[in-house]
């Protein structure tokens, strides 16, 4: 079972900690970084600007792997298991021959691992193998590393937005000059909507970004382990060297 990873949660809750603790220590009333018109300006306006970037899909899609960030990617055991069965596959071959891999590819869930063991077992070349491994592992990589560009997109439109709501509430401000006792409030409630932008983006957006880049990174070095592997086993490589090569215990 995979476990509940608080760091996230934790960073968010100190950042705004600290941005809340700033505005109390410089005497500043905390109801004034609460303005609903701003909130509906950054986050709507960003919503807006997303979905026109990168579609309703493509930010449902990174809604769901930023929710799947609250687990820990404990992959790596699973991971050396799946290695320690395929360099052990090359002996089972030696014994039953090109079913091994066949049967081994069949009841594989994996596209790639089911791939190149086929076409082990049709005896392609290993020039040939490695180029189709290559173009399933780079269509992986352009289809993963779209939810953090999504979360790049709305970093870079919180603080754009923020600025537009800043420049409304100063042209509601403009309204009221003949009150001077209006304008420092209306001023302040002007320049929330900048925090807002501000916050969201480097808070959220863009902290959430790279952790997605570093997830999917990680799990495609450990997709060119798995083409290795299956290379190794054209080469007709021991289990033993396979092992040896990713410094799993034999």
């Amino acid at each position: 079972m995979k476990r509940f990873d608080w760091t996230i949660w934790l960073g968010i809750a100190v950042g705004a900690a600290a941005i809340i603790g700033g505005a109390w220590n410089e005497n500043l009333n905390i109801d004034v970084l609460w303005h609903p018109s701003a909130a509906l300006i950054v986050c709507g306006g960003t919503l807006g600007a997303v979905i026109v970037r990168r579609g309703v899909r493509g930010i449902t899609s990174a809604v769901k792997a930023v929710w799947h960030l609250r687990l820990r990617d404990e992959e790596d055991k699973n991971h050396n298991i799946e290695i320690a069965k395929l360099a052990w596959l090359s002996r089972s071959a030696n014994k039953n021959g090109v079913k091994a891999y066949e049967d081994y590819a069949e009841a594989s869930g994996d596209v790639l691992v089911a791939q190149g063991l086929i076409l082990v077992a049709d005896r392609v070349k290993r020039e040939q193998i490695e180029e189709v491994l290559k173009r399933r592992l780079a269509l992986e990589y352009d289809e993963g590393i779209h939810d953090s560009a999504t979360m790049d997109a709305a970093g870079g439109f919180a603080p754009t937005f923020g600025i537009l709501g800043a420049v409304l509430g100063l042209i509601s401000v403009l309204r009221v000059l003949d009150k001077p006792e209006l304008l420092g409030v209306g001023i302040a409630t002007a320049f929330v909507a900048t925090i807002y932008g501000l916050s969201l983006a480097n808070l959220i957006f863009f902290p959430l970004a790279a952790r997605l880049r570093e997830r999917h990174e990680s799990r495609m070095a450990r997709r060119e382990e798995l083409m290795s592997v299956i290379l190794s086993l054209v080469s007709n490589e021991t289990p033993q060297a396979i092992m040896n090569q990713f410094n799993l215990p034999k």
